[in-house]
C-alpha cells in the first residue's frame, strides 16, 4: 500500500482495511466509518480551523476565521493516468470549496475549485493530473464561522477501461462497465441534474458479487404522458455505503458514442476554401467571395412564451416549445449557403430584461452588472435547459434539410469568447473550475441535442487570444485559454469523451495595433501569452496533445472572429490591409484551420474606437455602411488568382521581401 504516509501508516492501516477501500482506491478517508471520537485520520486543522473531530456523520470542522483549510497526511497520489478525488461535504453557508495537492506548498495552479449546497449534502468527482509519492492534500471549506463535515475523501485512478462507457443507438443506449464495485446499482440524471442528485435518481439496474456488467435500455421511454429520450441523459454507478445508505462511484457518465441516432440523412457542406466573414450585407458579402459566414443567434429572443403569435412548434420530451416565426426566419441562413457559403451560428444569450424569459434562459448566477447584457445558458433548472435543448434541436432540424429548403448550417458556436466569461457568458464571479464545469455541460448537451438531429453540425468552444494571461488580471471574471482547454479536455473526458471542436479569435495583441507580426507576447512556446496570428502553430501543436486528441486526430479550429483595426489615416488603413495579408497568407498554409472569418464587415461606432470594418460607417450612425477601405479589394483577392498581385503592397509595410520570409 504505497498511498501511506510513514508517521501514520499503522493506525490508518487498520483503519482503511477495516474499512474497506473502494476498488481503485489510492487512498481513502471515510470518516463515517471511523468511531465517533476518535482523532481525524491524520488530518490537521491548518488555519482558521478549530479542534477536527468525527462525529456520526463524519469529519468535523469547526470554522473560525475567513480562511479555513485543513491538511492531510503524506499520500501517494495517481499514476500515469489521470486520477480522481471523490467527496460528499456538508456546508451550512454553502459557496465555493477549494482542494489543493501539493508537496511542499499549496498553490492556485494544482487545485480545484467546486460549489457546495446550502444546509446539504454536495458530493463532487474533480479530476486531476496525474501525481507520485509524497504529495498531500488540502482541503479549503467555504464560510468563515459554523460548522462544515465531510463524510469521506478518496482518490481513485481513472483508467480509460474503469467504469462505464455509454453508447445510443437508434433505439437504444448501452451501458457497459468494468471493474466496477461488487454491490451496485446503475441510476439516471436528467440535463440539468448533478452528481449530488443521484442518490434520489430512479434505479436502473442493480447487481451483486459482480465487478462486470452490460445493460441495454431502451432510448426511449414514456414518462409523464410523453416520450423521453435518453440521448443527453446521464448515469451513475453507486456503490453501498453502511448506514449512510448510497454513494456515487465516480462522475456522472453521457453518451460518448453515437451510432446511427440521428434523425437526417444530411452529407456535410464541402467547402471551397477558408475565405470568411461576420456577414452585415450578404449581397456584398457575396461579391467578396466568401467561403465562410457566421452568425449571431440569440437563443432568447427565438421564444415565443404563452399561446398567441405567429410560430413554428417543436415537440421533445412530450413538450411543445414555441419560436417566433420572424425571428427565425429573419436568420440569413438560405441566401448564404445556397451560394456555397458554410454557415456557423454563435449561440447567445442576451439578457431582455423581461422576467420570465431571462429566468429561463440565463443561468442562475447571472450579475446584472455584466457589461455586455451576455449571459451564460441557464441548465441549472429542467425548464432552461429544455428550452435549450429544443432551441439547438429545432435549429439543427431546419438547418439540414437534406433538400437544404431552409438553408444548412455546419457549425454551432457556444458562446463567444468564454474565457473572458464576465463579458460574454456570464454565470456570476466564480472560480475557474465552477465555470469550466458548466460550461462543459452546455457544449456536452448541445452536442448531444444537435447528434440526434444530423450528423452534419459540429459544436465549438469560442476562445479569445489570452493563452497563459487572464484577461484584466481577474481570475474570477476570466481563464487563461490554456488551463480553460486543458480543464475543459479533463472535465469532458470524466464524463465520456465526445466530439467537440475550438473556435479561437487569435486578434492581435494589442487590438488597436494591426501590426500582429510584431506582437511581442506572442513566442513560439506553449508558455506564451497570448496565441495571435504571429504564433498560430503553437495553438495547431498544442492541439496534438494525446490528452486533447479525439477519435485519433486534433480537434478542428474554426477563426471565427478576429479582425484588424485602422486608425482613419491612409497609413493605418493599408497597415489593416496589411494585417489581413500577414495573417491570410499564414492561414492558407495551415492544415488543421477550417476557416478564417473576418470580424467585421462595417466599422461600428459601439466597439469602444476599433475600425475593424471592411467598409467604413457613416458618420453618426452605429455601422451603416458609407465606403470601402484598401482592406476590402485585398480580402476580395486573397484565394484568387488575384491574390500575388494585391498583395504585395504588405511586403515591404511587414518587412520582407517574399512571402517565404515571413515568420
Amino acid at each position: 500500500m504505497t498511498w501511506i504516509g510513514r508517521n501514520f501508516a499503522g493506525w490508518l492501516l487498520g483503519v482503511w482495511a477495516a474499512a474497506g477501500m473502494g476498488w481503485g482506491a489510492l487512498v481513502e478517508f471515510d470518516f463515517t466509518r471511523m468511531p465517533a471520537g476518535t482523532a481525524a485520520g491524520g488530518w490537521l486543522p491548518t488555519h482558521d480551523v478549530g479542534a477536527l473531530g468525527v462525529g456520526d456523520r463524519g469529519l468535523r470542522i469547526p470554522i473560525t476565521g475567513a480562511d479555513p483549510f485543513i491538511t492531510s497526511p503524506i499520500l501517494a497520489l495517481g499514476s500515469e493516468e489521470l486520477s480522481v478525488v471523490e467527496m460528499r461535504v456538508w456546508s451550512g453557508s454553502g459557496g465555493f470549496g477549494q482542494l489543493f495537492w501539493f508537496k511542499d506548498g499549496a498553490g492556485e495552479e494544482a487545485s480545484s475549485w467546486f460549489n457546495t449546497r446550502t444546509n446539504a449534502w454536495t458530493d463532487v468527482c474533480l479530476p486531476i493530473p496525474a501525481r507520485g509519492a509524497g504529495w498531500r492534500l488540502r482541503y479549503d471549506p467555504p464560510g468563515i464561522h459554523g460548522e462544515h463535515e465531510v463524510a469521506w475523501i478518496r482518490v481513485r485512478e481513472l483508467e480509460p477501461t474503469a467504469g462505464i462507457r455509454v453508447q445510443a443507438q437508434r433505439e437504444t443506449v448501452t451501458i457497459r462497465g468494468r471493474k466496477l464495485p461488487a454491490q451496485g446499482a446503475l441510476v439516471e440524471l436528467r440535463p440539468h441534474q448533478e452528481l449530488s442528485e443521484a442518490a434520489q435518481a430512479p434505479v436502473m439496474q442493480r447487481w451483486t458479487n459482480s465487478s462486470h456488467g452490460e445493460w441495454v435500455l431502451p432510448r426511449r421511454v414514456l414518462r409523464n404522458g410523453g416520450e423521453v429520450d435518453r440521448l443527453a441523459h446521464g448515469f451513475v454507478v453507486m456503490e453501498p455505503n453502511g448506514a449512510d445508505g448510497w454513494r456515487p462511484w465516480g462522475a456522472i457518465r453521457w453518451v460518448e458514442e453515437f451510432s446511427g441516432v440521428a434523425q437526417l440523412s444530411t452529407p456535410p457542406v464541402v467547402t471551397r476554401g477558408k475565405k470568411g466573414l461576420q456577414v452585415q450585407m450578404v449581397e456584398d458579402a457575396l461579391a467578396l467571395g466568401i467561403h465562410h459566414a457566421a452568425l449571431n443567434v440569440n437563443l432568447p429572443a427565438l421564444m415565443q412564451p404563452g399561446d398567441g403569435g405567429e410560430v413554428y412548434e417543436w415537440r421533445m420530451d412530450g413538450q411543445r416549445y414555441r419560436f417566433h416565426r420572424a425571428t427565425i426566419d429573419a436568420i440569413p441562413v438560405k441566401e448564404l449557403s445556397d451560394h456555397g457559403v458554410v454557415v456557423s451560428l454563435i449561440l447567445l444569450a442576451y439578457a431582455s430584461g423581461q422576467p420570465e424569459r431571462d429566468r429561463i434562459w440565463l443561468h442562475p448566477g447571472y450579475d446584472p452588472r455584466a457589461p455586455n447584457r451576455l449571459g451564460a445558458f441557464n441548465l441549472k433548472s429542467e425548464e432552461g435547459a429544455g428550452w435549450y435543448r429544443a432551441a439547438l434541436q429545432f435549429l439543427a432540424h431546419r438547418f439540414s434539410q437534406p433538400d437544404a429548403r431552409h438553408g444548412r448550417v455546419s457549425h454551432f458556436i457556444v458562446g463567444n469568447e468564454v474565457t473572458a466569461h464576465w463579458h460574454w457568458a456570464n454565470m456570476g464571479e466564480v472560480p475557474r473550475e465552477v465555470f469550466i464545469r458548466d460550461y462543459e455541460r452546455m457544449v456536452r448537451v448541445a452536442h448531444a441535442a444537435v447528434g440526434g438531429v444530423t450528423d452534419a453540425i459540429r459544436v465549438y468552444l469560442s476562445f479569445d487570444h489570452h493563452w497563459n494571461v487572464v484577461y484584466g488580471d481577474a481570475p474570477r471574471q476570466a481563464i487563461a485559454g490554456r488551463r480553460l482547454l486543458d480543464g475543459f479536455a479533463r472535465e469532458a473526458s470524466l464524463g465520456g469523451n465526445y466530439g467537440w471542436h475550438l473556435a479561437y479569435h487569435p486578434y492581435p495583441e494589442n487590438l488597436f495595433n494591426p501590426r500582429t507580426w510584431e506582437d511581442r507576447t506572442a513566442t513560439r512556446d506553449p508558455e506564451t501569452l497570448r496565441i495571435t496570428f504571429k504564433n498560430l502553430e503553437v495553438l495547431m501543436e498544442y492541439l496534438k496533445r494525446p490528452e486533447l486528441m479525439w477519435n485519433g486526430g486534433s480537434r478542428r479550429v474554426l477563426l471565427s472572429e478576429q479582425g484588424f483595426h485602422s486608425d482613419g489615416t491612409d497609413k493605418g488603413e493599408a497597415l489593416q490591409a496589411a494585417g489581413y495579408a500577414y495573417a491570410w497568407k499564414k492561414v492558407a498554409a495551415m492544415d488543421g484551420v477550417d476557416a478564417f472569418i473576418l470580424h467585421r464587415h462595417v466599422d461600428h461606432g459601439q466597439e469602444g474606437g476599433l475600425n475593424l470594418g471592411l467598409w467604413r460607417r457613416k458618420e453618426g450612425s452605429v455601422s451603416q455602411p458609407d465606403s470601402k477601405k484598401p482592406i476590402w479589394e485585398v480580402f476580395q483577392a486573397s484565394g484568387t488568382g488575384q491574390e500575388e498581385a494585391r498583395f504585395r503592397f504588405a511586403l515591404p509595410l511587414i518587412g520582407i521581401g517574399e512571402w517565404s520570409e515571413m515568420k
